[in-house]
């Protein structure tokens, strides 16, 4: 009985004419993968901005609630007197002698402010004042405000030995050169003496003095986003990811099919197994692929597609959410185009994924 089992069963012996295939099947097997997670990614994106849209409501601006603010008192005008309706004059009587007149009364001058000292009106009133024409300022001695008289010889002043002629003073005090504190004398001592602010801090940190390090700037905050800015500032991002990514999905979905077809050809050459799967793998990933091409390019009107157009989605999302909403069938056709076509679509890839995983086990894992 052992034997007979034995005999059944199937006895794979070493082939190595398959080893070149083998390598062959090992880099395509390696851009399969690369190319079929960059294709799920894209495609998951697009599902995940479907729920975004429709459960999450990223992308929805709340009303505003218009809150009732009492209004602000305004004080009235005040209200002229009515004029007094003159009396009646009978014809035949004497006319009514005419009321005197209301004394105009003064207009109030204003109290002086809280605090105020009249003192200091009285200054600078007085500072203000011009002078009389008649004022003139008292005579000054020329013994107390002149300076003394310099000593000339034929016309020209005579200078002391060793003393700086007068017109040369200034030039004199110009050119002398910035006084310098002593080395151990403290920073503000030497920000005195006119040296550099960089060489005091320097030398005093090398004494272990404490100096005083510049305020930083102080940044301001940011105002906080509204409501509406915030969902046009996710809507805007998340339309410039989905845009290249539907490039991207296509074009890796396409490479993807591409390196199917290479592989189950490579496998066929070298009469390695698994080619059942393979061939189940490369169907199903044309379904797929069926459902990623853009059909609307080929087709007028037709925009069935995984990759929607997602300004579209956001526009539709919005006329549901004013109350127009329409029958059973519009909300079918809505699910079914931005979030049951996606779904199928992962389905399929995914399967296919398996299916290819099961091949490679078969064609190369084996043959090692």
């Amino acid at each position: 009985m052992a034997q007979e089992l034995r005999r059944d069963q199937a006895v794979r012996l070493p082939n190595p004419s398959a080893q070149p295939f083998v390598a062959a099947l090992k880099t395509c097997r390696f851009f399969a993968v690369l190319f079929f997670w960059i294709t799920m990614a894209c495609v998951v994106a697009y599902v995940a901005a479907f729920v975004t849209t429709e459960w999450v409501g990223l992308y929805d601006v709340p009303k505003a609630e218009a809150a009732a603010s009492p209004a602000a008192a305004v004080p009235a005008a005040p209200v002229a007197p009515a004029a007094t309706p003159a009396p009646a004059v009978t014809p035949g009587a004497a006319p009514a002698p005419a009321a005197p007149a209301t004394p105009a009364v003064p207009a109030a001058t204003p109290a002086p402010a809280a605090g105020t000292s009249w003192l200091s009106i009285l200054e600078n009133t007085a500072s203000a004042a011009p002078l009389p024409p008649n004022a003139k300022s008292a005579p000054i001695k020329e013994s107390d405000e002149s300076p003394p008289a310099t000593p000339k010889s034929f016309n020209a002043p005579t200078v002391p030995a060793g003393a700086a002629p007068a017109n040369e003073a200034p030039k004199a005090a110009a050119a002398e050169a910035p006084k310098k504190a002593a080395p151990g004398a403290s920073v503000e001592s030497r920000k005195e003496a006119g040296e550099s602010v960089a060489a005091a801090a320097k030398d005093a940190e090398t004494k272990g003095e404490a100096v005083a390090k510049p305020e930083m700037p102080v940044t301001e905050e940011k105002p906080a986003l509204s409501p509406e800015q915030k969902a046009q500032y996710y809507y805007d991002v998340t339309v410039n990811i989905l845009k290249p990514l539907r490039v991207v999905g296509v074009l890796s979905s396409f490479l993807l099919g591409v390196t199917l077809f290479l592989y189950l050809q490579i496998a066929l050459l070298g009469r390695l197994a698994g080619i059942k799967p393979l061939t189940s793998a490369l169907f199903f990933l044309l379904l797929f692929f069926a459902t990623v091409v853009p059909w609307e390019n080929i087709f007028e009107g037709f925009r069935v597609n995984v990759f929607y157009d997602f300004p579209r989605l956001v526009a539709i999302h919005g006329q549901r959410l004013a109350g127009n909403t329409g029958d059973f069938w519009e909300h079918a056709r809505y699910f079914a185009r931005f979030f049951g076509l996606p779904l199928v679509s992962i389905i399929l890839l995914a399967w296919s994924g398996l299916q290819f995983a099961s091949g490679y086990v078969e064609s190369v894992v084996t043959n090692e």
